[in-house]
């Protein structure tokens, strides 16, 4: 394998309980009071998908999405600025590591494209990015595979030349739907999640954990 694409949420950064923190705030602005058991499906996923979760569990059709994604994105900004990005320890080192290895890298996420931008710009990573694909700018969000075939295209490889990292149950779905083999890191704070087809699980960004990596990588 020649590239590694990299979900966002949950796996660069620690952004899953700031999400939720937010969403639960701006719904409950229209009335909502989102559950969290309603919300973790959605996690890896978009907005729509969120909306759509609104609307099968509490029965009321949600018509104000754009309004609602810069409601949230105003909260984010608004809690960044005072508290800071949730920041995960070991993550630049990482990837530090693998450029250097002469991998090529590529973020795949739900998120919207400013805030992928954003976030990477504020942590220092972007240098380490050949492109950036958005789940709203392909036709099916994970668990479809469109993101990261999308990605896979962008860095002009094969779907079997790239290894996705991913933390949540629908990026898994949609790596393995890609064709692509999965590292599931496992982090507690993006919730219940599983990776069924992972072919390696870690659980913290150190040398250790990007040997495993680089060995899954190696392999014939």
């Amino acid at each position: 394998m020649k590239a590694v694409i990299f979900d966002m949420d949950g796996v660069l950064v620690n952004t899953e309980p700031l999400h939720y923190r937010c969403w639960k705030e701006a719904f409950a602005e229209e009335g909502i009071e989102l559950e969290y058991d309603v919300y973790k499906p959605c996690i890896g996923s978009t907005l729509g998908f969120l909306v759509d979760l609104i609307e099968k569990n509490y029965g009321i059709s949600f018509l104000k999405t754009k309004e609602m994604g810069r409601r949230m994105a105003e909260k984010k900004a608004q809690i960044v600025q005072k508290e800071g990005f949730p920041r995960l320890s070991g993550i630049n080192e990482a990837l530090n590591r693998l450029w250097n290895e002469g991998y090529l890298l590529a973020v795949a996420s739900s998120a919207a494209q400013t805030q992928i931008e954003l976030t990477l710009k504020t942590l220092g990573m972007e240098k380490y990015f050949c492109s950036i694909t958005s789940g709203e700018n392909v036709k099916n969000p994970k668990p479809a595979p469109d993101t990261f075939l999308e990605a896979a295209k962008k860095l002009q490889m094969k779907p079997e030349e790239c290894l996705v990292i991913e933390d949540s149950t629908n990026g898994g779905k949609a790596a393995h739907a890609a064709g692509m083999k999965c590292v599931w890191y496992h982090n507690p704070d993006s919730g219940d999640q599983n990776i069924e087809n992972a072919v390696l699980k870690i659980e913290e960004w150190n040398a250790e954990s990007v040997s495993s990596i680089l060995g899954i990588l190696s392999q014939e």
